[in-house]
């Protein structure tokens, strides 16, 4: 019998853990320690209308069997607490799957658990709103997972029955490192212009300024990529802005919501990282360095209000 855990109980992680808590009942379980789980475990949990009340555990032994998957969709910078709240939990055998933006995350669950096998992946389009204890959702977005070094198709394949037998939408992608750094691309990109400019999707539609600076930002991400032999391209950009401007409703990125409610950023982790890259390789990205900078002082001036 396979045994699943999730850790991070936010916009990604809701609606990934009803789907497995219906299918799996108490061989689904979240991961949460002290406070944390102790203030979950008094809140009364609607999820769409349903009462949800998932189990909630902070070691193996809390478990029928051994966890064989652990979700991972906490925030980048909540990633540290996160291992140490997994370490209890994870035993010899227990695949990874964190499904953060960017590249940080993967390379941080591989050192943290040299013994485990760590998929790549990440989520595109949940469309969760949390308000209290009444969490609602339309979409759980699709989970993109892949082969690479480190895993095999068969346990890629794996997870991928684990996942789409709840009801989950997932898609087993070819090249699953270039599509990691498309993503991560669209973020660094997309994020912090709607962060800064206050735009939805929609907006896109309206105003090519956003698609200009978007592009701009793009093609620095680009000539990073191709430096690292991640094989994106103008069509790959391309690709992105379609995907803004055909986008049906008005939804906001997770960064501009992090803005609007005055919440820490991924900035560091996203448009941070991709400098770091890019100055030892001596690319210039003045564009994306720009953005880096007024959402480093946006982000530094509501925190320290």
């Amino acid at each position: 019998m396979e045994q699943i855990v999730l850790i991070g109980f936010g916009a990604i992680g809701i609606p990934i853990a009803w789907h497995m808590n219906q299918r799996y009942g108490d061989r689904f379980a979240l991961v949460a320690t002290g406070h944390r789980r102790q203030k979950m475990e008094k809140k009364h949990y609607w999820v769409n209308g349903t009462a949800f009340s998932p189990k909630i555990i902070s070691t193996a032994e809390e478990l029928e069997e051994k966890p064989s998957l652990a979700i991972i969709c906490v925030k980048n910078y909540d990633i540290e607490s996160a291992i140490e709240d997994l370490r209890p939990v994870i035993v010899p055998g227990t695949i990874l799957l964190p499904l953060q933006n960017g590249i940080y995350a993967f390379q941080r669950f591989c050192e943290a658990f040299p013994e485990n096998i760590v998929l790549k992946g990440y989520i595109q389009g949940p469309n969760t709103i949390m308000d209290g204890e009444n969490l609602l959702f339309t979409n759980a977005g699709v989970t993109h997972i892949g082969a690479s070094s480190y895993s095999g198709d068969d346990i890629v394949q794996h997870v991928y029955r684990l996942m789409h037998s709840s009801g989950l939408d997932v898609v087993v992608e070819a090249d699953i490192d270039k599509m990691v750094w498309k993503k991560w691309m669209l973020n660094v990109a997309g994020n912090s212009v709607t962060a800064l400019t206050g735009a939805d999707y929609s907006k896109f539609r309206t105003y090519e300024e956003l698609q200009t600076i978007c592009r701009k930002s793009m093609r620095e991400f680009v000539k990073v990529a191709q430096a690292k032999e991640i094989p994106l391209t103008e069509e790959d950009i391309e690709d992105i802005i379609q995907y803004y401007v055909s986008y049906k409703g008005a939804k906001k990125t997770s960064m501009l919501e992090d803005v609007l409610h005055h919440r820490r950023t991924e900035n560091e982790y996203l448009a941070g990282t991709l400098l770091q890259m890019a100055e030892k390789k001596r690319i210039p990205v003045p564009a994306t360095e720009t953005l880096y900078l007024l959402m480093k002082a946006k982000e530094e001036i509501y925190l320290n209000e």
